[in-house]
This record gives C-alpha cells, structure tokens and sequence, in this order.
C-alpha cells in the first residue's frame, strides 16, 4: 500500500496520499503488524511521505511536524541513509518557506551523509535542492554552475534530469536569462508530462510563464499559467495553484482588464486554503484593480497591516508600488513618487526568490518604470532631468546585476568528480557569508549631447533628447508594438536580400521607423546640422541601424535639415593621400580565417597594403594572448573573425580566434585594457544586443565598458565580399586621415553606390560610450 502511495505521490494526488497514509498509520497502530522494527520502518516511510504532500499542499508546518517525526524513527533504527534522506526533504519545505540558510546547512549534511553510506544516486540528487537554495539565497550563478555539472550523474536517475532542468530555469530566470529559461523549463516540462508526474509540469509551467513575461510574450503565458493552475489544483498543489492565479490576475491588472483580475482574485480570497503570503498579494492587487478608491484603501489598510506582521521585504515593495498608483490616480503625483523612489531604493534588502511574483527584479523594473513615466508626466526640468538619469541608471544595473550573476560560469566544462561538486558547494557558500549586493549606480551627470536617448515602457516609447546640458523629452505613444513589428519586418526584409539579392535603394521598413522614432523629433533636432549624433536604443529598438537612418547627407537625414543648411553627400577622392596623422595610426590586426570564411585573410592583406605600419597576425598568431599582450602599442584594433551572439545571455557572445572563443564576459574583466582604442569588430553579430535586457550588452558594449573611445561593429551578418569591400573603403578613408566615425560613413555611402539596398551598407555602425 506505501508502495502505491509512493507512485501517487509522484504523479502530484497529494490530497488522496494524505488519505490513504492515513488509514494505512491506524492500520499499523491498530497491530496489523507485529513486527516492531518493521512497524517503525512503515512508520517512517509513511510520515516522509506525508511531509512530502503536506509541502505540496501549502502546509509548510505539518510537513516540518511529519519529518520530524520521520527523523526520530530513522534515528532510532540508526539508519543514516534514511536519516539523509528525510533531511533532503525538509531541506526542501525549509527553501520553500524562505529559510535558505537552514535549508543550505541542513541540505549539504545531508549530502555528505548520502556520500558516507555510499548513496552516490541519492548525493547527486541532493544537489538539486541545494541549487535551488543558493539561487534563492542571491547566488544564482553557483546554482547554474552546480547543476549543470551533475547533469551526467543525474540521468541515471529517472526524472532527474527533468528536476535540474527545472531548477536550472529558476536560477536562470533569477540571474535575469529569461530567454534560456524559458528553454530550460520547456523541456522541464515536456520531460514531466511524459513521465506522468502532473505537479512538477505544473511548477515548469510557472517557471516558462514567469520568463514569457520576462520577454513580454503575455499570451504564451498566460496559456503556461492556466495550465499550471488546472494542474495544480487536480494535485492539491497549493503554492503552485495560488501562483498562477495571481500572476494571471496580475497580466490582467497590467493589460487594464480590472473586472477580470478582480473576479480571479476574489476566487483566491474567498479560498481558505491559501497561504498567508498569496493572501496578501491577493489583497494588494485587488486594491490596484478596484475603482471604488476608498473600498482599495480599505484593503491596502489590510494588506499594510499583515506586511508588518509578516516582516517580507518583497510583499513591502510590492505594498509601496500599489500605495503609488492609488496616489498617482488621486492625484497626489509628489506623494506617488516619493513612494516609488522608496520602492526602487529596496534594491540591497532583496532576496531573489524566483518563484515569487515572476522575481523581485520583476517587481523592480515596474517601480523604476512607473517612476520614470511619472516623472516624464511632470514635465519639469528637474523632473525630466531625474527621469532620464533613472533610464540611465536602471540600464547600468541591468548590466551589474547579470555580471555578477554569470561571473564564473562557464557551461561548456565537462562534469567533474562529487570532490569538485563539493567544492564549489563550499565556495558558494563562504561567498554567501561573504555576501556584497550588487549596489545600485549612481544617477549619472547629464552630458552636453547632442543624444538621443529612447526608453520603451509598456506600449510608449519616451524619447529623451540632451543638448547643451537640457533634457528635452516626447512620448511616442502607442509606438512600441508597431516599431517592434517594424524591426521585425526589417530583419525579414534583410533575409530576403541576402537570399534573393536587391537592386532597389529604398526600405520601406526603415522608412516608416524613421517616420515613427525621428520625425517627432525634428524640431528638437532640425538645427544640428552637421554634428555626430548619439543614439542609444533599448529593448528591440537595439536592431534599428540609427547612424545609416542619421548619417550626414543620408536621404533621411536630408528630411530633418532644412534645404539651405543641407549637405550634399561626401563625395571620395579617387586617390586618398596619405596624412601625417594617418602616418603615425598604429593598428593591430587579428585575422583569424577558415574554410567557411577565406575572405578574413584578404581584409588582413587589404589592412596590410593599406596602412604599412599595421602589425597583422593571421591564422596562429591572432590569439586574445596577443591582444592582451600588443593593445598597448595600437590607437585602432581591427579583429577579423567569426562571431557568435548568444541571446539568452549576451556576455557569452564571442569571437572565434585562433585559441578559442573569446566572449564578451572576459573583455571586461580587466585583461583587456581598450582605454583610448577604437575597435573595429569584422565579425557577424558583433554589434548585436539582447532585445529583453535593459541594457545593450553584446561584444561591442563589452569592448566599450573595458575603456575603449569607439566600435565598429555590425547588427547582421551581411555578405563577406560586401564587408571586404566596406573595409576597403574605410581603411583608405583613414589613410586619408579622416576620423573612425567620418571614414565610416563615407565606407557606407560608397557602398550604397554599388549596392544600393540598405541590408549591405547600413549594417555597420559606429557605438560610442554615449550611444
């Protein structure tokens, strides 16, 4: 009978385990069986199991009183392996109740006890919860290290590879790599289905919602979460139920179906079974979705009241973003965003806790938007002022955060011994101790400009455009869906050519995002006649090559310029002379050329022929030793490679040289001093970002934030005879003496006259520190 109970504990029937493990305890109680060291063995067997179905079920507390009870029969038979064993599992409610600390100690004895009895199976799986516990506890980049190091021994283990899929996308969703994620719980939850095991699909399907709202992908998941929720409450999974309720009642707050979310909160308050936390981010998003104010001021009396009592600072925050948009629609816009200041300053007392609420760096971002759309709806000077410096410094810490996530984590190392395993189980600990939260940046100077600077938030876009010190600012309302179609249709558009070739000048798909994103600016802009501007994009608007749509004497740009301060288009020299500034460029050339891309080796020859005092190393010698070690006696380095950009976390995008993949996370480490040094990355994808991070993280970032004045760098691969060509004429530009951005855009323009379509000249853009 313990035996079938096992299998429907497994399959997520909680309630009916609790059933029947209870009459099976009245049956041995009653002396069915006579056996005393047999009865004790059934007993412990029995109360492990009840912990675990009362953990699923949201009674945290029966669960810790069953284990307790599993621990003193298992320590009465002094059997260490079960002893072990009921600790794993009360290691697990410790996590799922907010104590990681305990939860890690009690879970690493547990290992070690497994490894002396000789359990090697039962040790590799107890490295699943404590991953789970190190993401929790703020170290989610250890998590994803151990995990992916036990994967081998784990599929000797049934579902276990399914179980650290699953946990391998919380800690991922926790480090801010939603995209990955999203996969990783994919297959998490493909993996339990198969196996039958409805409850863990449903806690998958929670994690694949949470990063599909991570991605803004509100559709996929709210499919995910209504599949959880039916799950769940088929199992009798408590946590899991109320999680996907309310963060379905949450996609309804945030897409203005109130009635909706108010009808899906009230089924979670009117439920006596749900937990007290839930109970009060119920209670606080029935108060955001109300229209009666007072009846929404009645509740947040209720849910500030159990905030204090419950003493989470996660539920605080939540509690201050709902205070500030009660205030905001009274009217009370100064109180309204002395709140969410508060609330964006809660930053260091934050846990990351995966599972809650979609992640506090969720909750973050709503406060740090909602203010800056609050700010910018003031439309003072200070005002606009503090806005953009939030937009700049929410991007900065969007790249702190995921730098401190990911430092170390290299996936591609093969599996090491259980000694290993435990070693960075130690490591990750003292670093808990250690703790260092990653602070908050500065609000940052406002620079002369001229900038332009775009923030999306929901389905605006806010342009932000400095001069001369002032922030000027337009929101672009309703513009963030049709220019997120627009980049799309572009891309197609860029495929298309590659495959089919064009002989047509024009994009209709860049000309409508220049209606969209620069015409409502003219006025702001129609006067900087032939200055260098700066553009920095944000979220999907990283795809929209701005310097082509903005470069002087471009057909856009003629639009903005009125016709007597328009420029005519540079024209090239035919035979470029070489100047005596030219003369002392330094250059340092990496080509590092293979089968599938021999034009690498001609771009190094063209460099060589071009500029003669260029040291070229091709082949062997183009290694990142070598541009760790000549950079300091080069003003422009021009790195000919394959490249690669990793979306689900753009710091391991790389370049290809001759001693392996060089990524974006090792040029800011410090190896690489850039300071003074323009870039010039020929390689696909080296001017690419991740569209769902706050900040443009890719290679060319990564070459700007180790120092360097300037990149070159591309948003799509575009054909290699067609970049030999480009580079041809930018290198003779610089042999003429003109700067790295001047040469640039005369390359481009002589491109366009050969290839007109902008899919082959616009790809190159030139990234400064400002952009």
């Amino acid at each position: 009978m313990l035996g079938r109970t096992a299998v429907m504990l497994a399959a997520g029937e909680y309630a009916d385990v609790i059933l029947l493990v209870g009459r099976i305890l009245s049956g041995i109680e009653r002396g069915s069986v006579t056996d005393e060291e047999l009865a004790t063995r059934l007993h412990l067997t029995a109360h492990q199991q009840l912990g675990s179905a009362h953990a699923a079920t949201g009674d945290l507390a029966g669960a810790v009183r069953h284990f307790d009870l599993a621990d003193d029969l298992a320590r009465r038979l002094g059997d260490r392996y079960e002893v072990a064993q009921v600790a794993l599992r009360r290691g697990r409610v410790l996590v799922a109740d907010g104590l990681v600390h305990q939860a890690l100690e009690l879970l690493c004895d547990a290992r070690q006890q497994a490894l002396q009895e000789g359990a090697a199976h039962a040790a590799a799986a107890a490295v699943v919860p404590i991953a789970e516990a190190l993401a929790a506890a703020g170290s989610p980049v250890s998590a994803m290290e151990l995990l992916e190091r036990i994967g081998p021994t784990l599929e000797q283990l049934g579902c276990g590879v399914a179980e650290r899929d699953r946990a391998l996308a919380e800690a991922l969703l926790s480090a801010g790599l939603a995209e990955e994620a999203y996969e990783r719980g994919l297959a998490a939850r493909d993996a339990f289905r198969d196996a039958g095991r409805m409850a863990a699909c449903a806690r998958a399907e929670l994690v694949c919602a949470a990063a599909a709202l991570r991605l803004g992908r509100a559709d996929t998941a709210r499919h995910a979460l209504v599949a959880a929720e039916q799950l769940a409450t088929a199992c009798g999974d408590v946590l899991s139920r109320d999680e996907a309720r309310l963060l379905l009642a949450r996609i309804a707050c945030t897409e203005g179906s109130g009635d909706a979310a108010v009808l899906q909160l009230g089924r979670v308050l009117q439920d006596e079974s749900v937990a007290d936390t839930a109970r009060v981010r119920a209670t606080l998003l029935m108060a955001q979705a109300l229209r009666d104010p007072q009846e929404a001021e009645a509740r947040i009396a209720v849910a500030s009241a159990e905030v204090d009592r419950l003493g989470r600072p996660e539920l605080r925050l939540e509690l201050r973003i709902v205070r500030a948009r009660r205030l905001r629609q009274a009217g009370s816009t100064r109180q309204a965003a002395e709140e969410l200041r508060a609330a964006c300053a809660m930053a260091h007392l934050l846990t990351q806790r995966p599972r809650a609420g979609g992640g506090h760096g969720g909750l973050l971002a709503e406060a740090s938007d909602e203010l800056i759309d609050l700010l910018v709806e003031d439309g003072g000077h200070a005002a606009l002022i503090e806005a953009w410096q939030r937009v700049r410094a929410a991007k900065a810490s969007a790249f702190s955060a995921l730098r401190a996530h990911t430092h170390g984590w290299h996936v591609d190392e093969a599996a090491v011994s259980a000694i290993d395993v435990d070693s960075l189980i130690a490591g990750a600990r003292r670093g808990l101790t250690a703790g260092g939260q990653v602070a908050t940046p500065d609000l940052p100077p406002v620079p002369e400009g001229p900038v332009v600077e775009y923030y999306v938030t929901g389905a605006d876009v806010i342009a932000f455009v400095l001069r001369e010190g002032q922030v000027h600012v337009r929101r672009l309302g309703g513009a963030a869906p049709e220019t997120a179609r627009l980049v799309s249709a572009w891309q197609q558009e860029c495929h298309l050519v590659a495959v089919l070739g064009s002989g047509a000048a024009a994009s209709p798909s860049l000309d409508a995002l220049y209606d969209h994103l620069v015409l409502p600016l003219a006025d702001l802009l129609a006067d900087i006649e032939l200055e260098p501007l700066e553009v920095a994009a944000h979220r999907h608007l990283l795809g929209v090559p701005f310097d082509a749509l903005l470069d002087v004497g471009a057909s856009w740009r003629r639009q903005l310029t009125p016709p007597e301060l328009a420029a005519p288009m540079p024209a090239e020299p035919a035979e470029p002379a070489e100047s005596a500034a030219a003369g002392e460029l330094r250059v340092l050339v990496l080509a590092a050329p293979d089968e599938q891309a021999p034009a690498i080796a001609a771009e190094a020859e063209m460099i060589a022929a071009t500029l003669p005092r260029s040291e070229v190393r091709v082949g062997a010698t183009a290694t990142a030793d070598a541009l760790a070690g000549r950079i300091g006696s080069a003003d422009l380095v021009h790195v000919a490679a394959h490249g690669r950009f990793h979306a689900g976390n753009p710091l391991f995008s790389a370049l290809r040289l001759a001693d392996g993949w060089l990524t974006a996370a090792e040029l800011v480490d410090g190896r690489f001093d850039l300071r003074g040094r323009v870039i010039v990355l020929s390689a696909c994808g080296s001017g690419r970002a991740a569209g769902h991070l706050l900040r443009p993280i890719g290679l060319a970032w990564a070459c700007l934030s180790a120092g360097a004045d300037g990149v070159v760098a591309s948003l799509w691969p575009v054909d290699d005879e067609v970049t030999v060509t480009l580079m041809t004429h930018f290198y003779e530009r610089i042999a003429a003496g003109d700067s790295p951005r001047t040469a640039l855009g005369r390359a481009r323009h002589a491109v366009a006259r050969t290839h007109p379509h902008p899919y082959h000249w616009a790809a190159f853009r030139y990234f400064t520190p400002a952009a």
